[in-house]
């Protein structure tokens, strides 16, 4: 069974978040996070789908002020995606943060990734800029309490 549910930093849950956020993210990339990043995200809302007591999936939301959150290190297990968990757990976290004030959701999108967050309503903005040295693009979407 699939659940979405948010992750309280800190907890079991947690400690599975930067597990998945490392295999698929950063070890690829010979990157990995420093315990100053782990702690800042203490401040963070963090968001999951698990099947059972498995994360499968997972979105982190920084509060940019002014009504705007910043949507990051979104992470999807390499052997479930294609199914869906990606796009619902995005509407999740921004049915959670428009219901909490916020207006819009902005995030880096890296290249491959621009059609996913398009067709879940995110516009493309500027010019595309390099980050943990692959190519992304700027994206947002305004959020609306449902």
């Amino acid at each position: 069974m699939t659940t979405l549910r948010e992750i309280a930093w800190g907890s079991r849950e947690y400690a599975q978040e930067v597990d998945l956020r490392y295999r698929l993210l950063r070890e690829p990339l010979g990157l990995w996070f420093r315990a100053t990043e782990l702690e800042a995200e203490e401040h963070e809302q963090h968001f999951g789908v698990f099947e059972g007591r498995r994360l499968v999936a997972c979105v982190v939301a920084r509060d940019l002020g002014g009504g705007v959150a910043h949507l990051r290190q979104m992470a999807v297990d390499a052997d479930r995606q294609g199914r869906g968990l990606g796009a619902r757990l995005l509407s999740f976290a921004e049915e959670r943060l428009a219901a909490r004030g916020f207006r819009e959701a902005v995030l880096h999108a890296r290249e491959t990734a621009v059609g996913f967050y398009a067709k879940a309503g995110y516009r493309v903005e500027g010019e595309p800029f390099e980050e943990v040295t692959l190519p992304h693009r700027r994206m947002r979407k305004s959020l609306t309490p449902r």
